[in-house]
């Protein structure tokens, strides 16, 4: 006795589907964007009020775009990494020699998205500084990961945003030897003062 052939739907090609997240996605990415293009600068305070000034550190500029997403509804988590301190393609460049062997701990944020999941937004560098060089991602298309700014990633920690402070100076007690915070500190300004020249 034949069996009854059962019934299969097909969905409609990708492109032919209606999109319920697209209005929530282009203005992800336009916020995204916007905040990726403020000139980074070091030091500075790691607030959100200090990006929306003139001086963005990389956790400002983050702080800055944490709030924007609560705006659009989004969720996110500050996300720190460590990686160098000095981008690889700067090692042998006298003036950063002191700093070629230390880590820097980096922030970010993961964002949680409807359609593709957690995803992982650095804002760090602005376009003239990723076209110069430095890791970056430019027209993220917020669908995967951003690229991490700092070379050789090490392993990553999401902490609550009201303790994202607290725990990055945690972790440099942990990883900085004595004196090595102040070199760290020495040599951060000096990579700000280096890439501030580039976009002249």
């Amino acid at each position: 006795m034949k069996s009854k052939p059962t019934l299969r739907v097909v969905a409609p090609p990708v492109d032919e589907r209606p999109d319920e997240h697209a209005e929530r996605a282009r203005a992800l990415l336009e916020r995204v964007k916007r905040i990726q293009r403020k000139p980074f600068a070091w030091p500075g305070e790691p607030d959100a009020e200090s990006a929306r000034g003139r001086t963005c550190t990389g956790a400002s500029k983050h702080a800055l775009l944490a709030e924007g997403l609560d705006d659009l509804g989004f969720a996110c988590s500050p996300l720190i990494v460590t990686g160098r301190l000095v981008p690889t393609f700067l090692e042998h460049d006298a003036e950063f020699a002191d700093g070629v062997e230390l880590l820097e701990v980096h922030e970010c944020l993961v964002v949680q998205t409807p359609w593709a999941g957690p995803l992982r937004a650095d804002v760090t560098w602005d376009p003239p500084l990723i076209a110069y060089g430095l890791p970056g991602t430019l027209d993220w298309d917020g669908e995967s990961d951003m690229r991490l700014a700092v070379d050789g990633a090490g392993p990553g920690w999401t902490v609550p945003r009201r303790q994202v402070r607290s725990a990055k100076e945690a972790l440099r007690r942990r990883l900085y030897a004595p004196g090595e915070r102040e070199i760290r500190d020495r040599i951060l300004a000096a990579l700000s003062r280096r890439y501030a020249s580039w976009r002249i």
